[in-house]
């Protein structure tokens, strides 16, 4: 019943069960008085003590799914970074690997031209400049291969 600024809560024990029948000895009993002085303000500090950790569940729990989400995006966006630089390295590996095989052809062109000047055939470097291809084509797989 409210009056004014105060309310009475009433609930029943059933003195069959074991547990409201433990509770019921404990109220009728000595032990709280020392510690709480009646049985009303033991009832109000144990409902308060249960009220005040339903209300730290909740926040951890809260706080727990924002972590949650912060976790997650900070996630997302290391895979994506790591993506990108992962493509940049690929990139920046098949430009070297190119520039190799630009090299390595430069080097056998200019052997075969030596080597016509002194005298070798026609056929010679047609068999050079296939074996050019086939090793830039190499070279390039292996590359590619090791990136991945």
């Amino acid at each position: 019943m409210a009056r004014g600024d105060s309310v009475t809560i009433s609930f029943r024990l059933n003195l069959n069960r074991e547990e409201d029948m433990e509770i019921w000895s404990f109220l009728t009993g000595g032990a709280i008085e020392p510690c709480f002085g009646d049985k009303s303000k033991f009832i109000k500090s144990a409902l308060i003590r249960v009220v005040q950790g339903i209300k730290q569940d909740e926040r951890e729990k809260r706080l727990v799914c924002e972590l949650n989400a912060q976790r997650e995006a900070i996630q997302n966006a290391m895979s994506g970074e790591a993506d990108r630089i992962i493509n940049a390295v690929k990139l920046i590996v098949e430009e070297q690997v190119k520039g190799l095989a630009v090299m390595q052809t430069d080097n056998l062109i200019s052997h075969e031209i030596s080597q016509t000047t002194l005298g070798e055939s026609e056929e010679t470097s047609k068999v050079s400049e296939e074996s050019l291809e086939i090793l830039d084509d190499d070279i390039a797989n292996y590359a590619m291969s090791f990136l991945t």
